[in-house]
């Protein structure tokens, strides 16, 4: 019995993996069910016991990207947070999330580049999403402050913003639009950039 269930959630995963290169390569208006059944090989009538259409499976698509993200999010959050600038471990957090995009680069395309216009709720989810990036971000700015190790003539919600900016377009303009991007780096770039923007002591 376990096995059986083990197989349906790995032919419903196959499925969505099938999805996510088709509407990356063709976009949403452009795949048919008859390219994702042909992406995954098999029957049609495999793909409707999962998904009674091909709005459905996108939804999915949607609900994975979100499951995937915010998971990523909560453990950085859970984690316990030095009172003090540190480099590597700033740069060790920006790799993960660039590598998590590179790793997942089929599903950030279907993601950015078609999620907004298919789904009404999208926006509304991202936008809850972003917040509680921004709220943590925020707060770990103000401690900061408080510490000595950051100027506090700079605002904290401003930071927020210009590192979601600094996020989406590396993630756009660099991971999606490049056969082999060297997140190296790009974290290194970027660490550097905003290390000597934030800190007290230049």
């Amino acid at each position: 019995m376990a096995q059986a269930v083990l197989d349906k959630e790995a032919r419903r995963q196959q499925l969505l993996d099938a999805a996510i290169k088709a509407f990356a390569r063709k976009g949403y208006l452009e795949t048919s069910i008859d390219d994702i059944i042909s992406e995954a090989d098999v029957a049609r009538g495999t793909f409707y016991l999962y998904f009674p259409g091909k709005k459905e499976i996108f939804l999915a698509i949607i609900d994975r990207y979100f499951e995937l993200v915010s998971d990523l999010v909560h453990r950085f959050m859970a984690e316990e947070w030095p009172a003090q600038l540190d480099r590597a471990r700033f740069r060790e957090h920006v790799l993960t999330w660039l590598q998590f995009f590179a790793q997942h680069r089929n599903l950030a395309k279907v993601i950015y580049r078609e999620a907004t216009s298919i789904d009404p709720q999208f926006e509304d989810r991202w936008n809850r999403l972003s917040e509680t990036v921004k709220n943590f971000l925020t707060e770990r700015m103000h401690l900061l402050q408080q510490a000595g190790h950051v100027r506090r003539t700079l605002d904290p919600q401003a930071w927020a913003l210009f590192m979601e900016g600094i996020f989406h377009a590396a993630i756009c303009n660099y991971i999606l639009s490049s056969e082999r991007p060297d997140l190296g780096w790009l974290a290194d770039q970027w660490v550097d950039f905003v290390l000597w923007g934030i800190s007290e002591n230049k």
